[in-house]
């Protein structure tokens, strides 16, 4: 996928509103902002997706998914080939029309995963090699901002100055795409840079 300016466009499609509400809060916690579409039916996605404006996620519960569930993916895929589609269910089987899904069950650590995975497989695979395309100094200080630290105590604890802790941040930020303190705390704990007790409250 091509970067430009404009936002991606991200369709939310179940029929359950906290199922919607907690995709959204995931999504802002790993700094992801798209333009979001919000759908409670089946219908509505077909009509979306027959439209001309793109859409480039889908991400939707199979609660809203007619059966069997394989099909009704590939009739979306029928209408736009482009879109990436994330299925979230009960008792999903692992299928090729279904390359991105979420069990109810899994724990928080998995879910990020897989919407990492699911939003940054599009990337060049050096980019997608975390934390290999930070420096060392960048580690450092994502390490010590993922523990709660303060630009002024990050900087005395690396002996650097809060001007160079302020560009090393920003440096982060534009490198892995995560714009929030919680989404980099989350990023830091998934690829073992700090374990979870880490975390300063």
């Amino acid at each position: 996928m091509v970067h430009t300016d404009k936002k991606d466009t991200l369709i939310i499609a179940s029929g359950q509103f906290m199922c919607r509400f907690g995709i959204k809060t995931m999504l802002s916690v790993l700094g992801n902002e798209p333009d979001i579409i919000e759908m409670n039916d089946f219908k509505s996605i077909i009509q979306s997706l027959s439209h001309e404006n793109p859409v480039n996620y889908l991400i939707m519960s199979d609660d809203i998914l007619p059966e069997p569930k394989t099909e009704s993916v590939n009739k979306l895929r029928k209408l736009d080939s482009e879109v990436k589609i994330m299925v979230i269910g009960v008792d999903l089987k692992k299928d090729k029309a279904l390359p991105y899904q979420v069990l109810n069950a899994d724990n928080q650590k998995e879910v990020l995963e897989e919407l990492q995975d699911f939003f940054n497989a599009s990337e060049s695979a050096a980019d997608s090699e975390m934390p290999d395309v930070l420096s060392d100094r960048e580690v450092d200080v994502l390490r010590a901002v993922a523990q709660g630290y303060s630009n002024k105590e990050i900087a005395e604890k690396l002996f650097i100055s809060a001007n160079t802790v302020i560009t090393h941040r920003k440096n982060i930020t534009e490198k892995l795409g995560i714009k929030t303190i919680a989404g980099l705390t989350v990023y830091a704990i998934m690829k073992k840079i700090i374990e979870p007790d880490d975390v300063r409250m």
